[in-house]
């Protein structure tokens, strides 16, 4: 396990043995910091050139509108292109987080999208979280 950044908000760490970066939110943050972190995320994936992503959101709550507008509608759909490959992210999130989320059409328009560069899945535990992202890594291309 490489760690790559470890702030009062984010962990980031690259398992070399699961082929995934883990980016662990510590807190809650705001939406500076989430966007902050977001970018911090996406360095650490340059510079693994990783796009398998396992990000536990636990212990915060989701953003607020605007961060979440710009989570799908700016940052999410530049992955690929900037990482020169489509990208895998698992969200872990509590059961609380989650259930905020269903209720969110954002959410499930991302998911039912078949035209993303990216695809996001969402998860309450951490053993199903890492085994989608192993099933993407079997997938085509890989």
């Amino acid at each position: 396990m490489h760690a790559l950044l470890d702030s009062d908000y984010l962990s980031i760490t690259f398992r070399p043995d699961l082929d995934m970066l883990v980016a662990r939110w510590l807190r809650e943050v705001s939406g500076s910091e989430t966007r902050e972190g977001y970018h911090q995320i996406l360095a650490a994936a340059r510079q693994t050139s990783c796009p398998f992503w396992l990000l536990d959101g636990r212990r915060r709550t989701p953003a607020d509108a605007e961060t979440t507008q710009w989570g799908f509608q700016e940052f999410f759909p530049t992955l690929s292109s900037q990482l020169g490959q489509n990208v895998f992210l698992s969200q872990l999130l509590s059961p609380f987080y989650q259930q905020i989320t269903q209720a969110l059409p954002v959410f499930q328009e991302n998911e039912a999208s078949t035209t993303h560069t990216y695809t996001m899945r969402r998860f309450n535990d951490e053993a199903s979280a890492v085994a989608w992202l192993r099933e993407c890594q079997q997938g085509p291309g890989r």
